[in-house]
């Protein structure tokens, strides 16, 4: 079955209305074309570039403290969700329902300006004698826009979002516990302090010549890499999902280390001697860690899923690469659909989740006893399914353990929702009104 056929099936089996005619699709593709037109430009040397991790200079603890740390954002996952409609014997109505908003997507609309406003959030375990409960701290918003075409200009903003019990329970215990304004917590290797209040909107050196390009992946995109892009699924998988994990980079930099420093002259002295196989037998110690940590996840789904959300947050991809990325990441070993969820905002959406993982906090870095342990996870990625677009991406709890021990599975890790996104023709404004 083709591409097509299989997607024309697949919006009979959901009884969906029918897609834009062939005159508005084209119509949508030309003006994709139209809008995205020009070259690239030359940075002057020096001149910075942000998106999702570049976040503006003065803002507060919330938006400069995010990193890798075992942290946990709590948020409802598909608690309520309606049941999906039976489907025929053999069909995986979940894949199915994401192969639909991928067709979905091909066909959203384009405009003049290209604007994202997302939001990050972690939550931590507070434990006071009243009753552990959980906060969302290090939350963050950013809004960045960017005008298709060069000199049209971009701009990039960021404010800080108030601490917050995310579930009634909590609030219930932060109540109890005498509705603290300050929380503090571990976060990475040390302590932090999240606070109830917000930021106002801080603009980053906004450039009313800039536009035309996109920041991803150390470097600038220009439009006519993004119209040069394939849509074909296999090929974009070879792009763009078939590298070396993040894991996998290291453990090679880590090889290639220690067999520098055994190729290197032995020191006559026997201090320098000891001192350098001990090194080396650290070196080999971390690399051993590292594969054992890669091969418990063989295909390396996360890293895709991670890959995938990335390319869609920071980059205004053609509807069809869009579409076709969703595609290829449907058909990666150890990626499967899981289904209606409910993201952090309170909107339904269909999700693909890459295979469980687990991770093991020691006190290496000074963790407290009560964050030490193993817990198991998986990464989702969120789609609407009315529109193809994509809503956010998080680490979801799947075994408790560790610091979540007390947790259930469905307790969210590390989150980023995409509050809005899109094409518009109007220069873009970032929305007054907090999102929680």
């Amino acid at each position: 079955m083709s591409g097509i056929d299989e997607l024309d099936g697949v919006r009979r089996l959901l009884a969906e209305p029918p897609g834009p005619s062939s005159e508005a699709s084209e119509k949508a593709f030309g003006m994709l074309a139209d809008e995205m037109s020009g070259g690239r430009r030359v940075r002057a040397p020096g001149a910075r570039r942000r998106m999702r991790s570049r976040w503006p200079l003065g803002l507060g603890a919330g938006l400069v403290t995010v990193g890798a740390a075992a942290t946990v954002a709590v948020v409802a996952t598909g608690q309520g969700a309606p049941e999906p409609p039976k489907a025929p014997s053999g069909v995986d109505l979940n894949k199915q329902a994401v192969l639909a908003a991928a067709a979905k997507a091909e066909l959203m609309p384009t405009g003049k300006y290209w604007y994202t406003d997302q939001i990050h959030g972690l939550s931590y375990i507070v434990r006071p004698k009243t009753g552990a409960y959980a906060i969302v701290g290090a939350h963050s918003e950013t809004f960045e826009w960017t005008g298709a075409k060069t000199g049209t200009g971009e701009a990039f903003f960021g404010r800080d979002l108030p601490a917050r019990p995310p579930t009634p329970k909590d609030e219930a215990l932060w109540r109890k516990a005498g509705s603290p304004s300050k929380f503090r917590v571990w976060s990475n290797d040390h302590y932090s302090t999240y606070d109830r209040r917000s930021t106002p909107w801080k603009a980053d050196h906004p450039d009313a010549k800039g536009g035309g390009s996109w920041f991803h992946a150390g470097g600038d995109i220009a439009v006519k890499d993004l119209q040069n892009l394939p849509t074909d699924p296999e090929r974009l998988a070879a792009r763009f999902l078939d590298r070396a994990s993040p894991l996998e980079l290291r453990k090679k930099a880590l090889e290639r280390q220690a067999e520098s420093m055994r190729r290197a002259p032995v020191p006559g002295d026997p201090k320098r001697r000891a001192e350098r196989a001990r090194g080396i037998e650290k070196l080999q110690s971390k690399i051993a860690e590292i594969g054992a940590q890669i091969a418990k996840e063989p295909d390396g789904s996360r890293a895709k899923v991670l890959n995938a959300e990335r390319l869609m947050m920071d980059l205004p991809l053609p509807p069809a690469v869009r579409a076709g990325l969703m595609r290829a990441l449907a058909a990666q070993p150890g990626v499967r659909a899981i289904g209606p969820v409910v993201d952090g905002l309170g909107r339904r959406g269909t999700a693909l989740a890459a295979a469980d993982t687990t991770t093991e906090v020691t006190g290496e870095l000074g963790d407290p006893a009560a964050e030490q342990g193993s817990y198991t996870s998986h990464q989702e990625i969120i789609f609407d399914p009315a529109t193809g677009e994509l809503l956010g991406s998080r680490s979801v709890l799947t075994r408790p353990g560790g610091a979540y021990r007390s947790q259930a599975p469905g307790f969210v890790i590390d989150y980023w929702l995409v509050r809005s996104s899109g094409w518009t023709d109007a220069r873009p404004k970032p929305p007054a009104k907090l999102p929680f």
